[in-house]
């Protein structure tokens, strides 16, 4: 089991930011920018274990 660390938590709020930007701009473009920064991130936190 992958133990979840501080990169998952700086994951989260880039996806929450996406969201809300999807949800007041629909500029798909910086939404799909701050998913994949947030997905490194992620990427980052489960490679490290």
């Amino acid at each position: 089991m992958h133990k979840l660390g501080t990169n998952f938590a700086i994951f989260v709020l880039f996806f929450g930011v996406a969201v809300i930007q999807a949800i007041q701009t629909q500029n798909w473009i910086m939404v799909a920018f701050w998913v994949a920064i947030g997905l490194v991130f992620l990427w980052a936190d489960l490679k490290k274990q």
